[in-house]
Parts: C-alpha cells; structure tokens; sequence
C-alpha cells in the first residue's frame, strides 16, 4: 500500500537524488509566459529546478560555472536551432487512468454510421472468449447518417454472447446489449434510478439499451474490476501517451476507487512522468473523498479538488438549461442531485478546506453550483477558495458575474468545439448562442479561466485545444473564420490557459506554469511557436521533447 506524504520537495523513489542532472538550452524561441521576461533564447535547469533564463551567453556562463560541481550528474546541453520552447503543458480536467483504460476498448471516435459501429463490435465479439466484455465508446449520434441512437438490437445482431457496454463521447450515456441487461437485470418493470434515465420503446416499454446519467452505473456496476496490474498497465500507456503530447502535469478525475495508489504507485517505481493533482469524487452517500487533507502530497502527487456533477450533457440532452433545448422541446435536460445535495456536498468539502470542481454544462447547472458555492463561503468565509466550475458551455451575462463576484476558476474545453460547432446551434437556438462557449467574454471579465481537454472524452493533446481556442474551427479548419469569432483567443493567451492559468487553478502558479527561474523544470520544445505560425497550423505542431523535473521523458525520434 502505498501513501502520501506532506511536500517535503522529494524526488520520486527510482529518480537518482544524489546528484542532479544539468540540462541547458540555447538558441530558442523561449516563450516564458513570464510577463517579467516574455521572451528568452536560453535556459538552464539545475536537478528538477529552473536556475536561469535569458541570452546565450548568460546561461552559457552559468552553465560552465555548474558543470563540473560535485553535486552535478549528468550534463545535457542542446542546441534548438531555433526550435520554440513553451513550459510545460498541463491539463486542468481529465481521466488520464480512463484513458488509459480506453487505449485498450473499442475506439468508435469518429465513426459515421451504426453500420460502422455494428462491425467494429462484431470485429471485437470474434476476438473475445464468451461470457467476456465488450467495452468502448466515442460514438456520436449526431454524426450518424441513420441520424439515430444506437439500441440493444444492433448489439445483439453482431454480439449476442458477449456483453457489450459503449459510452456516448460524453461518457453520460451508454448503450448497451440484451445480455448486458439481463446481467444488470434491467427489465421493463425497472424503474429509472434517481437522477437516471432508462431509454424505453414508446409502444412495448422495454428497455432499448440506451442508458442516460445515474442509470449508466446499473450496468457499469457489474463490469469486473480491474486488477491492479491491469490499472498500472494503462496508466503507463496513458503517461506515454501524456508525455508525447507535451503534458507534464494533469488535474485527473477517475472517480470512487483505489486510483491513487496506482499512481502513487508508479511515482515510487520512478515510472511516473507527470506531475498528478489528484481530483477525488463525493456522491451523497459516499463522503469518503474528504478523508484525505487538502494539498497532502508532494510536487509528483498531491491531493486536488473534491469533483461532484450537477448535470449531464449537451450531446445527450441532459445538461440541464433554464429553458427547453430548441431541438427537444419536451426537455429542459435534468439535475443528477437536488440543491440541497450539491449545498451539503460542497458545504462539506469547504469546511474541510477543500476546493470543489463541480461539473456544470448547463446555464441552470451552472446557477445550482454558484448557489451552492455561495452559501458554502456565506457560512464559512474564505478568501482564497478558487471553487471551480468544470465546462460552463452554456452561461448567462448574470451567471458570468455572480463567477467574478465569487471568485470562482472556470474549466474550459476547448476542443469540444470542433466538434459540437456542427449541431449546438440547433440544440440552443440562437437566442443562446452569445454566450455559449464564450472563453473571450469569461477572460475580459476578469475570471480565472483553466484548460483541459476532459480526455478520453477529447483526445488528448493540448495543442489540438489550443488551436480550438484561437481558431474555433473543427479540425478540418471549417468555418475558416472561427465559429462565434468573437469569442476567438490569441495563441498566447490560448498558451497561458494551459501553462499558467491551469496551474492557478491548483494553486500551483509558485511552482510551475511559466519559464521562471525557481520554479520547477517542465518545459516542451516544440519545431515552431505557436504565434508564428498561421492558426489552422497549430494544431499540427509537433512535440520534439518534453521535460519534466529537469529529465527528458519523451523525444522525438
């Protein structure tokens, strides 16, 4: 069992302690997102700290004044050619131990048909042994040409003895097969859960497969748990993935369970190669996740944000708005607890010097966060809290304000737009649209605003959330012009949302999200800045090496 310890700024058991490495970088286009110094063309890092950054010949100096120390190990010094250098890339919302899972399911991302659906699954029912899972998702049924969910028949006639369980991209519905009912004993008598829904044939009332919010976890609850070696092999994975990305640090989520130590376990088998702030998830009936002391842990894991959900999705209609969807009108979406749940949940995580990050796509899911943010600070006033509002898609200009009064952080997505551009219109209409996915109007009013990619909801890559962000196209550059282009960011503030405005969000800005000297050694070189390159390039950047603490853990071969 592995455990948690107060920062004492250690290195990770398996991480050599007794000499430090000397890593130098010349003839750079270094964006520091420093505003003290914007720009550099060097910099040098001493074990897992920054000591300078500035021209050549100042840190050529440094660096021949500290190499031959005894306390120095191995010496690195490269010339970028210049090759631009960004710090270190962190994700504010993600489920990297998911992902991981993920890389090893059914990848329907992209696919446009249930036809192509149907076969990948039969595809995987010829490889598994009967009785086993089937697990996937990232289908979309907006993207479909049958314009249609997918239900339990199609699952059957390509997987009849296998249960098969497929999340929508949201991850808050599933569709699912007749044997992954039978074992879930979903029938028609079933009544839906609380904050759950059960998609039902309107004629006969049986189930259709199609599980929404609350009702997921019916099946999801009979799905076998991974075995600890199972997890530590797709965190691996993930983290491989993460550092080729230019990741080097992330806020994950990966919900109720013993996640923890499997990262723990990999920081002390010297494995682990970003820096984690660990999101832990209550439920009224489990409060487990505030057993654990706000920032216990060191600058490799420490403990992060209490995660709780007010709603569900736009894609799937449950992110709950203050009025009917335009496309649905039967609908207002739905709130997974009542205010009174979310005001204690977040009540407790507050007196417990927590912060929260509570999820909220809608505008009314957003005004139950902020009510209860508000009685929380009412009761027990703090000033530093940065509560956080993960997504905020759909606002409004009161909502916008009450999160400035409050001094609230939003966690923003960028890279859901190239994507749900195609159909949110017609979801909202347009009398919403000003300010939906409104980042430029979140900025101008002064709120801290983080960026995440909400992975494997999105790929991965931070770069591809840059390019939404400054572009507001889909990944094919349609609209050229950005979609709402008003609310377009400029490559650099798009940057700061993931270097240091993501690390404001964990507290962290001391300690990392900008090129600065004491601060910790994270940085990615990338081939070229992203604000010299024309926008539709970004997102085609490439990751020639990624550091963390000082050692390379990923290059580009």
């Amino acid at each position: 069992m592995s455990s948690l310890d107060r920062d004492q700024g250690q290195v990770p058991v398996g991480h050599k302690a007794s000499r430090l490495p000397l890593l130098a970088l010349f003839g750079g286009d270094i964006i520091t997102v420093d505003p003290a110094m914007p720009r550099a063309t060097a910099l040098l890092a001493l074990g897992e700290r920054i000591m300078a950054v500035g021209d050549d010949a100042t840190v050529r100096g440094a660096f021949a004044a500290l190499r031959d120390l005894p306390v120095v190990g191995e010496t690195t010094a490269i010339d970028l050619r210049g090759r631009a250098v960004v710090p270190g890339l962190i994700d504010s919302h993600l489920h990297l131990l998911w992902y991981g899972f993920f890389l090893q399911q059914v990848d329907l991302n992209g696919i446009t048909s249930i036809a192509s659906l149907k076969a990948k699954i039969a595809d995987a029912a010829a490889q598994a042994a009967p009785g086993d899972w089937i697990q996937g998702g990232g289908w979309q049924q907006d993207a479909f040409v049958e314009r249609r969910m997918p239900d339990r028949h199609d699952l059957d006639a390509v997987a009849p003895d296998n249960p098969v369980f497929l999340h929508r991209v949201c991850y808050h519905a599933v569709v699912v097969n007749s044997k992954a009912l039978d074992i879930a004993g979903i029938s028609n008598e079933t009544p839906d859960p609380p904050g759950g829904v059960i998609d039902r044939d309107p004629v006969t009332g049986e189930p259709t497969g199609v599980l929404r919010e609350h009702a997921v976890n019916l099946v999801a609850d009979c799905i076998p748990t991974p075995t600890a070696a199972q997890a530590e092999t797709a965190l691996r994975l993930a983290c491989r993935s993460a550092a080729a990305a230019g990741l080097t640090s992330v806020h994950t989520n990966d919900g109720p369970g013993d996640a923890l130590n499997v990262y723990l376990g990999l920081r002390e088998s010297g494995e682990l190669t970003l820096r984690v702030y660990f999101d832990t998830t209550i439920e009224p009936s489990n409060d487990a996740a505030l057993d654990l002391p706000a920032g216990l842990g060191d600058d490799w894991v420490r403990v992060g944000a209490v995660k709780m959900f007010t709603d569900g999705s736009l894609g799937a209609r449950t992110a709950w708005l203050s009025t009917p969807y335009s496309d649905a009108p039967d609908t207002s979406g739905m709130p997974v607890f009542s205010q009174a749940q979310i005001n204690d949940m977040v009540l407790q995580a507050h007196t417990h010097g927590r912060q929260v990050a509570i999820h909220a796509i809608g505008d009314r899911a957003v005004e139950m966060a902020l009510d209860a943010i508000a009685e929380a600070l009412q009761r027990q006033p703090r000033a530093d809290h940065r509560h956080r509002i993960v997504h905020a898609q759909v606002i409004r200009a009161d909502l916008l304000q009450r999160c400035v009064d409050l001094g609230v952080v939003l966690d923003i997505q960028p890279k859901f737009v190239t994507g749900e551009l195609k159909w949110v219109p017609d979801r909202l209409g347009a009398s919403r649209l000003d300010y939906a996915y409104c980042w430029r109007k979140m900025l101008m009013a002064g709120l801290h605003c983080a960026g995440g990619s909400d992975c494997p909801v999105e790929p991965l890559e931070p770069l591809w959330g840059i390019y939404a962000a400054v572009t507001r196209s889909g990944m094919d550059g349609d609209p050229v012009e950005g979609w709402l282009p008003g609310e377009r960011l400029d490559p650099l503030t798009a940057l700061k949302l993931y270097t240091l405005d993501a690390a404001y969000g964990a507290f962290e800005e001391d300690r990392k999200g900008s090129l600065t000297p004491g601060k910790l050694a994270d940085l990615v070189v990338l081939d070229r800045a992203p604000d010299k390159v024309p926008p539709h390039v970004i997102k085609d950047l490439q990751v020639e090496l990624t550091v963390v603490g000082g050692r390379i853990v990923h290059r580009n071969e």
